[in-house]
């Protein structure tokens, strides 16, 4: 229990006096978000610990759910965020951080058991629909694909960039999309898993590399061209090498 109110002073403590200041004044309405992702985060790392002590989990598991929270914590809460909101550059990494570390490392956690157990048939009956996603890789690529292209669309991204609900938004997609495409392709056997990744790294890689060679800013952040240059090689090659190595895995495990 001590860990558990560790991890929850983690995520409480870097809001800041002024975003408190900033409650009183009337800003309120901008931080609720915040707020609201942070509670979400709280309840989701909470009930894993009440439920790990039920259903105890494997030492490496229960690791890489933590190191996934905290990662978590760290991009969205803590002081890196303020980092993170300086550019389109810095943005893209926050947002690929989402998808190609953060979901992945929840799903290699396995923490199912653990949840259903703190939760009982209430969350049992709501993820119930989305496992059964998960059964589809190319369908879950297909909506991770929608909402990668649909949130960086300069409409859509600017209008995230505005407003804090619609960031909000942007990022549970980002999260809930890329949980469910890594859940296909790492959480059980598909024939499809390949296809899958083979597919996110080529639509991620043409995003990557029309961002890169784009001749006008697209986004309101950027500090000049070359952030958007340097945002669209960061989805190019960093992550375009992540799902690279998730198909080398895929395939060792087809052999095996």
């Amino acid at each position: 229990m001590s860990l558990t109110m560790g991890l929850l002073a983690f995520v409480v403590l870097p809001v800041s006096p002024a975003h408190a200041h900033g409650w009183i004044e009337g800003a309120g309405a901008a931080i609720f978000p915040e707020i609201l992702g942070g509670l979400l985060l709280v309840l989701l790392w909470l009930s894993y610990c009440i439920g790990a002590r039920r259903i105890r989990p494997t030492t490496g598991r229960s690791l890489t759910f933590h190191v996934a929270g905290l990662i978590t914590a760290l991009i969205t809460f803590g002081p890196l965020a303020a980092r993170l909101d300086n550019s389109s550059a810095m943005h893209m990494i926050q947002h690929m951080l989402i998808m190609v570390l953060i979901a992945p490392l929840y799903v290699l956690a396995r923490p199912l058991p653990q949840w259903f157990a703190a939760s009982g048939r209430t969350g049992i009956n709501l993820v119930k629909p989305l496992l059964h996603l998960g059964r589809f890789p190319m369908r879950m690529c297909g909506l991770q694909g929608i909402a990668i292209w649909f949130w960086h669309a300069p409409k859509f991204y600017n209008l995230a960039l505005e407003s804090p609900w619609w960031h909000f938004a942007e990022h549970v997609s980002f999260a809930l999309t890329a949980s469910l495409f890594w859940w296909s392709i790492l959480g059980r056997q598909s024939s499809f898993a390949l296809p899958a990744l083979l597919f996110t790294l080529m639509h991620t890689g043409m995003l990557g590399a029309l961002l890169t060679f784009a001749q006008m800013p697209l986004y309101c952040d950027l500090h000049d061209i070359q952030d958007q240059q340097l945002a669209g090689l960061i989805m190019w090659v960093p992550v375009g090498l992540t799902y690279l190595v998730a198909c080398v895995w895929i395939s060792n495990r087809w052999l095996q």
